[in-house]
């Protein structure tokens, strides 16, 4: 958009230590320095942590997340300021920026609130050493790591998008160079096609929604209070739904606005945001359903080693390593796309899913489309594929079982499990892994709503409908409460 002498910013420029130009080698090899060395210092508190039993504690176990993210903050800012110090790179795109600034608050946040939980736990060990073990213990450390998380990250998404929802401009000559107007927002087209079925369609996916978080939100709570749930089978799940529910309030709540009308443009900066929590996710459920199968075959291979194997130490890596994985590859994925040129405004679809956005794309997106094939095939394939050799190996130790009853016993406890595996990745491995798309528009749509809507709602069903464990630490619960 064009203004007088005004053109709209698509990148910025690091002045960095101009100042300083002729010590701008010297502060180089300083920040080099101070940087190996807190890498190097990090890394050894993780490693060291991770090795030695008498570090299972849950001092020690905060100190390692407080190490880790405080890794993940110094390679969000200290190396981009290096390049620019060496003069490799000085300017960064509008998406990148907004990226770094995503990274950097969440991260900064992050660790000031690990600081205050630190301080929490050393209340608790001084003055109540008798009970600290009980108040102390790994599902809480658990809860409050992830909180701590959460939170961060949820106000660096807030006070970004503020930030990059203003308009920037430079002043200067304007000289057009090309014939199109860079596009700075989009407008989804949702189920335009539907017109005369979408009040019917709002009235559906809005009890598929209420359904799926009320689903989920129960599972929470009834595994947080049940004392009978606290297993690494029932951690997982919780997990599982509480990263489900944060995944439909990515998509869900934009488009029901949009099918009655109310929607409004996406910003750039916001579809960005939308898609990196999308793909988050969506990676992370998928790791965290491969974790959930790895549990059954420790329970039923390994039944007598299974309380050494799955310990709360590797329940919170398996949950830790599932999240970063999702946080890394969605990071690639979105400044990659966001990177190119955009020439149209009208996204063919209801949210910022990869595809659609791409092609809006003025230059050739083939590379994209690659990175895109080889990601979507190394985080469905392979996770469903490390899920369906643990379950060829349940079935083959259960048909061993001599009884009856014990094999059917064996395998009620993977029915629930595997009912969620097939939903999931039937649903993306056709969304993500089909041939170049020949379909039209509202059927490719159609394809979407499946991975959406409809598959984060048989999680809490099966969980809750057809889980004894499940029904009965509910029936516990509304007993206790109308008791």
């Amino acid at each position: 958009m064009k203004t007088a002498n005004h053109t709209e910013v698509r990148e910025f420029v690091f002045q960095g230590f101009s100042n300083f130009q002729e010590h701008q080698l010297t502060l180089f090899v300083v920040f080099l320095t101070l940087y190996m060395l807190t890498l190097a210092g990090n890394v050894i508190i993780v490693t060291i942590i991770r090795i030695d039993h008498h570090l299972h504690t849950p001092m020690y176990f905060f100190l390692s997340v407080l190490s880790t993210s405080e890794t993940f903050y110094s390679l969000v800012i200290i190396p981009r300021m290096l390049s620019s110090l060496a003069c490799l790179s000085q300017s960064i795109s509008l998406e990148g920026c907004g990226t770094q600034l995503f990274f950097f608050l969440g991260f900064a946040i992050t660790n000031c609130l690990l600081l205050a939980v630190m301080g929490y736990d050393h209340y608790v060990a001084i003055c109540n050493p008798l009970r600290y073990s009980i108040i102390m213990n790994w599902r809480v450390c658990a809860m409050l790591s992830s909180l701590v998380c959460a939170t961060g990250f949820s106000l660096s998404l807030v006070q970004a998008v503020a930030i990059f929802r203003l308009p920037f401009y430079a002043i200067y000559n304007f000289m057009k160079t090309e014939n199109h107007t860079m596009v700075t927002e989009f407008v989804f087209q949702g189920f335009s096609s539907f017109h005369e079925h979408q009040l019917t369609l709002f009235v559906v996916f809005l009890v598929l929604y209420i359904l799926t978080l009320a689903g989920n939100v129960i599972i929470v709570i009834i595994v947080s209070l049940d004392r009978h749930l606290h297993t690494p089978m029932y951690f997982f799940l919780s997990m599982l739904s509480a990263s489900e529910t944060m995944y439909t309030l990515v998509i869900i709540p934009r488009m029901l606005f949009n099918l009655i009308g109310l929607s409004q443009p996406i910003s750039l900066a916001g579809c960005a945001t939308q898609m990196f929590f999308f793909i988050t996710l969506a990676i992370n459920n998928c790791f965290l359903i491969t974790a959930m199968g790895y549990d059954r075959y420790v329970a039923i291979c390994n039944p007598l080693r299974y309380s050494i194997i799955m310990n709360k130490k590797i329940c919170v890596q398996l949950v830790w390593r599932a999240c970063s994985i999702g946080l890394i590859v969605a990071m690639t994925q979105v400044l990659s796309v966001f990177r190119l040129p955009f020439c149209s405004t009208k996204v063919a679809h209801f949210f910022c899913d990869i595809q659609p956005v791409m092609k809006l794309s003025c230059t050739d997106t083939t590379f994209n489309e690659i990175l895109t094939l080889i990601i979507s095939v190394l985080v469905i394939l392979v996770p469903m594929g490390l899920v369906f050799i643990s379950y060829i190996l349940i079935i083959s130790t259960i048909l061993k079982i001599a009884s009856a009853e014990g094999r059917k016993k064996a395998f009620a406890t993977c029915a629930s499990h595997i009912t969620v595996v097939i939903v999931h990745y039937g649903c993306t491995s056709i969304a993500y892994l089909k041939p170049k798309s020949e379909n039209t528009r509202d059927q490719d749509q159609l394809i979407s709503v499946t991975y959406t809507v409809i598959t984060p709602l048989p999680n809490p069903v099966v969980y809750t409908l057809r889980n004894k464990e499940v029904k009965d630490a509910l029936c516990r619960s509304i007993g206790r409460k109308f008791s």
